[in-house]
């Protein structure tokens, strides 16, 4: 028969395994959390890189409120958000040293290219960044350059709404009497359709509207009747026109040592650099 103490090792002991067993249980939960956790943002990331480099392109405007919509959304604020907007299609400082003018179309593939090429800007931990992201991030954002938007048609003329061009650009116009054109640039690319469908209508630029941060789409909405943002369009096209280009994206960059040759079509970050040097 044992002794009473014993009894009591044993009952100690018995204690010791049962809260080993429940300290275990507690961590397998941990480690469960964290692998649900993980497998979370592997999803997001998922529906990220769907959107962001499937050829299989959205021919409808996301949901404002939908998880992908809410992935982009995260996106474009992480790579804009406290960068000044100054004008209605200028992103960046207007004093900063070296000016770089985008001539494009919102909806041109390679102008989405360049937005949205497979680089990998490490900083912010995101795959599918392209050259204008790091543009952004290393010269505009550190007041180096200031990046200018401007129209050119060089892809909505050629699909099945050719007279969706200048209502499509004067729409980023008007977010840009906000301080918000970039904001609805960069949504319109990360959401941008396939080429030469009729994707882009009145409800696909309101849903891109609603998705802008701190937009008052009320006002954004009566400002697209403004003629002088259609006038602005006008002007950039004869502007392109007259440095005779014709093709997007075509990028013109000047800086104090004068203006680079111009880079038509999308450039390699180096390329870029290049020129952002030779001015500077």
């Amino acid at each position: 028969m044992a002794s009473r103490a014993e009894a009591k090792a044993k009952a100690k002991a018995e204690r010791i395994e049962l809260e080993r067993k429940l300290a275990e249980e507690a961590r397998r939960k941990q480690r469960l959390a964290r692998l649900l956790g993980v497998v979370a943002v592997a999803a997001i990331a998922i529906v990220a890189a769907i959107l962001i480099s499937s050829g299989n392109k959205a021919s409808a405007p996301l949901k404002a409120t939908s998880q992908a919509a809410k992935v982009v959304d995260a996106r474009v604020d992480s790579l804009l958000n406290g960068i000044p907007e100054p004008g209605n299609n200028t992103l960046g400082s207007p004093t900063a040293p070296i000016q770089v003018t985008e001539y494009g179309d919102l909806e041109c593939s390679a102008c989405d290219d360049f937005a949205l090429a497979t680089t990998v800007n490490t900083s912010a931990g995101i795959k599918g960044s392209g050259v204008e992201d790091d543009l952004i991030n290393q010269y505009v954002r550190t007041g180096m350059a200031s990046l200018v938007y401007r129209s050119l048609d060089s892809a909505t003329s050629n699909g099945a709404t050719p007279d969706e061009f200048a209502p499509q650009q004067a729409a980023a116009l008007a977010a840009g009497l906000q301080g918000k054109a970039w904001y609805f640039i960069e949504l319109f690319y990360n959401e941008q359709g396939a080429e030469g469908s009729d994707y882009v209508d009145q409800s696909y630029l309101d849903g891109l509207a609603k998705q802008v941060p701190g937009l008052n789409y009320s006002k954004w909405l009566s400002d697209l009747s403004d003629s002088s943002l259609t006038a602005q369009v006008e002007s950039d096209s004869t502007s392109a026109s007259n440095a005779s280009l014709t093709y997007t994206p075509s990028i013109l960059v000047k800086g104090p040592k004068g203006q680079a040759q111009a880079i038509t079509g999308v450039p390699t970050w180096p390329q870029l650099q290049a020129a952002l040097k030779s001015v500077s």
